[in-house]
């Protein structure tokens, strides 16, 4: 059984025995969730047609850095370890977004940050030079679940690029959630994307063991044809 009302299509959990949810940050508030149709997010380009693609691969992320659940500091955040091996195997282009502002480097405040930016629907500025999304046929979307979604950092990437008409293929990392309600949200932007099934891993288990996640990374690209 699916707890969190996640589609059995695109729930490929692939997490390991002994994840726990998580308090705060990294897990799941329910109460945030908007109801069906998700309002107070518009989907892009509603109604429109989507733009003509390109056949190239774009592999694009956030990722934090710094201090993580549960008392890792981080040079490479885990989402970004994931979106190295999918690059790696599928090749193409790949980016980060990065936010205007970091988010505070102490784990409590950014939590706090986080809660408040999601319930609030704060979209939080991102850095510019942002990649023209129209050339790519696939984009592969990768950010940590922060109250069971993506982080807005992640969700003012979205709003402001047209993905409709792409092969969307999600990958997570996350302490307990897996998807959360993130995959909803990305239909919700995203009404006339074809989403494939996403990836999620435990993000102290994308630490520990990177070998290991990059075998699971190759055998859920293979899966997919790539």
């Amino acid at each position: 059984m699916n707890p969190h009302g996640v589609s059995r299509r695109k729930l490929l959990a692939l997490i390991t025995a002994g994840s726990a949810a998580a308090a705060g940050l990294l897990a799941v508030d329910w109460q945030n969730a908007s109801g069906p149709g998700w309002p107070g997010i518009s989907p892009v380009n509603a109604g429109g047609t989507p733009p003509r693609r390109g056949d190239k691969t774009l592999v694009v992320f956030y990722s934090k850095t710094g201090r993580n659940f549960p008392d890792l500091n981080l040079e490479v955040g885990n989402t970004a370890q994931v979106a190295g091996f999918i690059h790696d195997r599928v090749g193409g282009d790949r980016y980060e977004v990065v936010p205007a502002e970091p988010y505070p480097a102490d784990y409590d405040e950014t939590d706090r940050m986080a809660q408040r930016e999601a319930s609030e629907r704060l979209y939080r500025p991102i850095k510019p030079g942002t990649p023209d999304t129209d050339q790519y046929g696939t984009v592969f979307l990768g950010f940590p679940v922060w109250w069971g979604e993506q982080p807005m950092a992640m969700q003012t990437f979205m709003r402001d690029h047209d993905l409709n008409g792409a092969r969307i293929v999600p990958f997570v990392t996350h302490e307990g959630s897996q998807f959360g309600n993130s995959l909803e949200i990305l239909e919700r932007y995203y009404p006339q994307a074809d989403v494939l099934d996403g990836y999620a891993r435990q993000g102290q288990q994308v630490y520990r063991d990177p070998d290991g996640t990059r075998t699971q990374v190759n055998s859920w690209l293979e899966g997919l044809g790539f």
